[in-house]
Parts: structure tokens; C-alpha cells; sequence
């Protein structure tokens, strides 16, 4: 059995997982998706693999996100140790200082 059989995604347009470059795109709702799914590392190596470099897989907005390819490493590798904005679950620059997500502006980020 394929491993996007299981992914929550399935079935869900490709289109609302290719988000226009910011400030203009927003990939809150694709995020949800990866949120809940069960198969992030299975979409984080077929990723890796194909060379994609723009949209959101397993979780990774590929063309916002900073060190997008080594998120997705560390998410193959089963390693998830990024921080993540918990409203939007957006990947978070680790070097940054501010406490608040740039795309959704939540206050409360994880330290």
C-alpha cells in the first residue's frame, strides 16, 4: 500500500498546497493538514527524493520557510525538533528573538 493512501491530504486539492510567495500566500489551511498527519516522514523523504522546492510538505512551506531542506531532513531522519507557532504551525527561525509568528501573529510562541 502507497504511503499517500494514509496521508491526510488525500484527496484534498494539490493547489491549496502551493501557496503564493509571501507576504501574499498563506499556508495555514495546508498546514492543517500536516498537523494531524500520520505519514510526515514517509512525505518528508519522497520529498527529499523528488527535489521539491516550493509548497508545503510534510508540514515545511518549502518557499518561506528558512532552512526548509534540513527541517525536512531532520523530520525523515524522525527527528522533530523545530520550533513551530502553535496556532498556525508554522516552522520558526531558531535564531530569532521575537516571541510572536510573523505569518499569523500569534503571541505566544514556544521558546
Amino acid at each position: 500500500m502507497d504511503w499517500r493512501s494514509g496521508a491526510a491530504c488525500t484527496g484534498i486539492a494539490p493547489g491549496l498546497f502551493l501557496p503564493p510567495l509571501p507576504p501574499r500566500g498563506d499556508p495555514r489551511q495546508a498546514l492543517e493538514y500536516c498537523r494531524r498527519c500520520p505519514v510526515l516522514v514517509e512525505c518528508a523523504e519522497s520529498s527529499l527524493r523528488a527535489g521539491r522546492r516550493h509548497g508545503v510538505v510534510a508540514g515545511v512551506w518549502l518557499s518561506a520557510d528558512r532552512g526548509a531542506r534540513e527541517v525536512l531532513r531532520e523530520i525523515s531522519a524522525g527527528r522533530v525538533r523545530q520550533r513551530r507557532c502553535v496556532r498556525c504551525w508554522r516552522v520558526l527561525d531558531p535564531a530569532a528573538t521575537e516571541r510572536s509568528c510573523e505569518l499569523c501573529g500569534f503571541a505566544e510562541v514556544p521558546a
